[in-house]
């Protein structure tokens, strides 16, 4: 007799219909399981998890009263915990059933999970809440370290080089645009003359991002030196292009070329990360990240409804500056790697919001910390984790030096460095983020470069503080600073989301543009976050979707009192000195002067 290949999964039940995600409840799944196929039992009956969890797979109980004891046939249950920080809304458990012979079948468990925080009581500070950000953060906070706040550009760009010129053994460099132009240009060559000594150099560069800022930094550094053979290989550029294969065809055979060339047995090492160096070119890493794969779907879904626009309405101004070929300042529709950071020796480091970009040391509002101490080492080892990820997925074989000799204290401060691998199921510097709003009493003030929350747990950590009486405070763009990038699409995806903030109780904040023809529009692009004055995070981590389930970003936390005082004073200071308070009414006005921008806009959040 044929096999019938499908199993029955009928009778799926789920207990009860509505969970929630503060780590104290459960949910009960039943479903009845037959197989069709004659001389067959019922091998396991599993609800797949992945959604919640990297590990997936959780076996039901079969329940031989209920059914046929010979070939397992009958009602299968189980009861789980809903993990802490869930995403909330509604959610399809896949129940997967697997007969003897191989056949298989699957039904659907539909739960809607909702926000609720947990009981948190006292200082963020305090021990037992100290553990809770060790478990959700899978990191510790480490003792003895030397922090400065690097919040002018001079001083970031200076620090920066002194680093470069006092290394010995190995630089890591990771940004997310790296522009060998202006002061920048005097890093690269502070960079190259390292090389040349016979110090190991590692640069991590994201493939997109990189190729629309400066598509030839990258090739001149991996030369080592511009010259006859870079030359060559913008001759192999143009070829590519003549022969049809299309710019980012050009950019991949260059890519190829320069990773081969000579400087790499000089110990200069660049790794242009793309979706193969991330996910491997069998995409197994991401079967891991379950979690962003809606989020991934909608950026398609939202890309698509722009490609149909840009046909019916070819002359919009989006599409009159942003052809079909072109690299635009978009993010790409895939997973990326936002991280800036740079250590010295495995010793001294430097992380934060700015890229290498003559701009974000000039006239640009960003922020760093420079680190020193054991807190280091835990930065070397999350480099030098992407690092060997990467290279290996690309199919290459380029260890790295480890600079992992027990480092000294040099200073009082306890500091914690978190990172995120969306593609690995790892969301630790959104868990992180989340679980310290709640945590916070008094008051959470926010810089952020855009605010794209439609939804999500960070959304709801946020307004469920507010609905508290924690007063938050965030500081963002107006219409005039963002026009620096993109065309100001960062500001006008961020009106709907700070309107809804503004809803709630939450105050925000935009940067004024000074007043004048041709003066710079000092753009913000910090990435901080306050926590009533005793706790500060500074990174590479923006207030919107990409950065709690696209990119991976990453966080370093101060929790020390003295130093998050500081930075909040920092903070009021700068409201006061250089920005307006928005409001409701002042968004309504926007919204008649930007018109049409706005609905296009609608398209793009997922994009920022």
């Amino acid at each position: 007799m044929k096999q019938d290949s499908r199993l029955v999964v009928k009778n799926v039940r789920v207990q009860p219909g509505r969970v929630w995600n503060d780590g104290a409840d459960r949910v009960s799944v039943s479903a009845v399981v037959f197989t069709p196929n004659e001389n067959a039992a019922i091998e396991r009956v599993e609800a797949d998890f992945a959604v919640w969890r990297p590990d997936g797979l959780s076996p039901l109980t079969f329940h031989p009263e209920t059914g046929l004891r010979e070939t397992r046939e009958g009602l299968y249950s189980g009861s789980f915990a809903v993990p802490l920080l869930a995403d909330p809304g509604p959610v399809s458990l896949p129940i997967v059933a697997v007969d003897s012979l191989g056949a298989s079948g699957s039904g659907e468990a539909p739960v809607l999970v909702s926000y609720r925080r947990p009981p948190y009581e006292g200082s963020i500070l305090d021990p037992p809440n100290r553990a809770a950000l060790d478990a959700l953060s899978s990191t510790r906070a480490v003792a003895g370290n030397r922090v400065e706040a690097l919040d002018q550009g001079n001083r970031a760009f200076e620090k920066r080089m002194a680093l470069v010129r006092q290394a010995r053994r190995q630089i890591n460099l990771q940004t997310y645009s790296l522009a060998a132009e202006g002061r920048c240009e005097r890093l690269v060559e502070a960079i190259l003359e390292k090389a040349a000594q016979g110090v190991e150099v590692n640069l991590l560069l994201n493939l997109g991002s990189q190729l629309a800022v400066s598509p030839l930094t990258p090739l001149r550094i991996g030369l080592g030196r511009v010259g006859r053979e870079l030359q060559g290989l913008l001759r192999e550029m143009e070829a590519a292009l003549e022969a049809g294969q299309g710019f980012w065809g050009a950019v991949k055979q260059v890519q190829e070329i320069f990773q081969k060339s000579e400087s790499w047995a000089r110990g200069l090492r660049v790794l242009l990360v793309d979706d193969e160096a991330i996910l491997g070119s069998e995409r197994k890493a991401g079967e891991r990240g379950r979690r962003s794969q809606r989020w991934l779907a909608k950026m398609s879904s939202d890309r698509s409804e722009l490609d149909r626009a840009r046909a019916t309405r070819p002359t919009d101004w989006f599409f009159r500056v942003i052809g079909p070929e072109r690299l635009t300042n978009l993010p790409l529709l895939t997973y990326a790697v936002h991280e800036k950071i740079l250590v010295v020796d495995g010793s001294k480091a430097v992380v934060g919001g700015r890229n290498l970009e003559d701009r974000y040391f000039t006239y640009w509002i960003d922020k760093d910390l420079y680190l020193e101490g054991p807190i280091v080492a835990d930065i070397q080892r999350g480099f030098l984790r992407s690092w060997e990820a990467f290279s290996r997925n690309s199919g290459k074989d380029l260890p790295a030096l480890a600079c992992d000799e027990p480092i000294d204290p040099a200073g009082p401060l306890e500091v914690r460095f978190v990172q995120s691998r969306p593609w690995l199921g790892e969301y630790h510097a959104l868990e992180c983020l989340v679980t310290a709003i709640q945590m916070a009493r008094r008051r959470i003030c926010v810089a952020t470069q855009y605010v794209v929350l439609p939804e999500g747990l960070l959304r709801e950590a946020l307004l469920d503080a507010a609905s508290r009486g924690v007063e938050i405070l965030v500081l963002t763009n107006s219409y005039e600073t963002g026009q620096e990038v993109g065309f100001a699409g960062g500001y006008l995806v961020s009106l709907d989301h700070c309107q809804d903030l503004l809803q709630h109780g939450i105050r925000v904040y935009e940067i004024v543009a000074p007043e004048g023809e041709g003066m710079p529009r000092p753009y913000l692009h910090t990435k901080e976050f306050l926590i009533d004055g005793e706790w500060a995070a500074v990174g590479s981590f923006n207030l919107s979707l990409r950065s709690s389930y696209i990119e991976a970003e990453n966080l370093v936390s101060v929790e020390d009192r003295g130093f998050a005082t500081a930075q909040e004073e920092a903070f009021l200071q700068r409201l006061r000195r250089d920005a307006r308070e928005v409001t409701v009414s002042s968004i309504q006005e926007q919204r008649q002067r930007l018109g049409a921008r706005l609905n296009l806009a609608k398209h793009l959040e997922l994009l920022y």
